[in-house]
């Protein structure tokens, strides 16, 4: 096992959370005066971070932060916890409170967007039930569902998502984004609840049916008829992404003295062809890449999409002296209870055959006796996957 290969992995992704820390963030990105009061409209798991920057620039906030665990807001700041990845009770009751503020707000409201915010914050439109958006996402989410038609789904079936909070306020929303698809379109960073996207109703409906949902007919009728007004136009800052921490881990590395590059585009698309694709584009030294592949879940182990890409490679790199780092930047990967792994070629040797592992989707399970396993608890902030090759 190549120790020191290992920790200086492990002290560049250190740096690469750092760089996208969002209170620090925050308070560097607000440049111009707003009259007080102000009202703070935050989801997503960097929201009470966000918030806590905001409230250094802005002389008085109000509003509410949806967050996915308790944590501290400034004085003024509603905070109320959702559930993740599926919506839940406290995710409905933050959506109701969240569409609430923003339509009886008075004076200038700021969002504040990031990662994780879709499951957080939900309120349904009318005809849908709670309960058939709960199964919806869960059924989406397990079966391997691009974000693109995860997202998509959402905003169909949701009264915030797609602009419905910008439709709720009716005026023009300041909209500040830590965004976990870099990228693309802001307007998929929680399903772009301040940002009105065009309907289309019949290809959200085939998107559920290709994945197994059975929609009932009221559900297509009210995906079909749900209003959805002009809004002003928002103002849209998006003040990081995956590569802002790539490239402060790649910048990192460089001033130590090791060759490090960053990928262009975005780790997108089944794992197995994803992993293989990144391999090929590795090049000498540290090669890092960021992300959110997708995985068709058909085991019952523990694991995520980062562990599961970790035992892809060390099966790889069985026998090598390379080491390959994979790592959800909120700290959270799936169900294995840790951030992602550290393997390297001593891995399979430690643990024994993975093929087992693989087919039963117990990622997490080998790599935790393996002794590979990163776990950080929440970073507080959330900027998609991070993968790290060094060879």
């Amino acid at each position: 096992m190549d120790v020191n290969r290992r920790d200086k992995l492990r002290e560049l992704l250190d740096v690469a959370i750092a760089a996208v820390e969002p209170e620090k963030l925050m308070s560097e990105s607000i440049t111009d005066p707003m009259e007080a009061p102000v009202t703070l409209i935050a989801i997503g798991k960097a929201s009470p971070a966000m918030c806590r920057g905001a409230a250094r620039i802005l002389d008085e906030v109000r509003g509410v932060c949806v967050a996915i665990e308790p944590d501290r807001v400034p004085e003024g700041i509603e905070l109320l916890v959702g559930d993740h990845p599926i919506p839940g009770d406290g995710s409905f009751r933050a959506g109701h409170r969240v569409l609430e503020i923003a339509a009886r707000a008075p004076g200038r409201i700021v969002a504040l967007l990031s990662g994780g915010g879709s499951a957080l914050c939900e309120h349904p439109i009318a005809g849908v039930s709670r309960e058939f958006i709960r199964e919806a996402s869960d059924t989406l989410v397990s079966s391997g569902a691009s974000i693109a038609e995860i997202n998509l789904v959402r905003r169909h079936l949701s009264a915030i998502k797609g602009g419905g909070l910008a439709r709720a306020a009716q005026r023009p929303i300041d909209t500040y984004l830590i965004s976990d698809v870099c990228g693309a379109d802001p307007s998929v960073v929680a399903s772009g609840p301040t940002m009105p996207t065009a309907a289309d109703p019949e290809a959200a409906i085939s998107a559920m049916v290709d994945h197994g949902i059975v929609v009932p007919r009221s559900v297509e009728e009210a995906i079909r008829d749900a209003p959805r007004p002009t809004v002003p136009a928002t103002a849209i800052h998006v003040i990081a992404d995956g590569h802002t921490a790539a490239n402060a881990a790649a910048a990192a590395a460089r001033s130590r003295g090791l060759p490090a590059s960053v990928l262009d585009g975005w780790l997108r698309g089944p794992i197995s062809s994803v992993f293989d694709e990144f391999m090929m584009q590795a090049g000498p030294g540290i090669t890092i890449a960021t992300g959110e592949p997708d995985v068709a879940v058909n085991g019952v182990g523990q694991g995520g999409r980062n562990t599961h890409a970790a035992l892809l490679a060390a099966q790889r790199l069985a026998g090598t002296d390379r080491v390959f780092a994979a790592f959800a930047t909120d700290g959270v990967d799936g169900s294995s209870a840790s951030a992602g792994a550290i393997v390297d070629g001593e891995t399979v040797s430690r643990g024994g055959d993975l093929r087992a592992a693989l087919r039963r989707y117990d990622s997490a399970g080998y790599l935790r006796a393996t002794g590979d396993l990163i776990e950080t608890g929440s970073t507080g902030t959330n900027v998609s996957d991070l993968w790290v090759l060094w060879q």
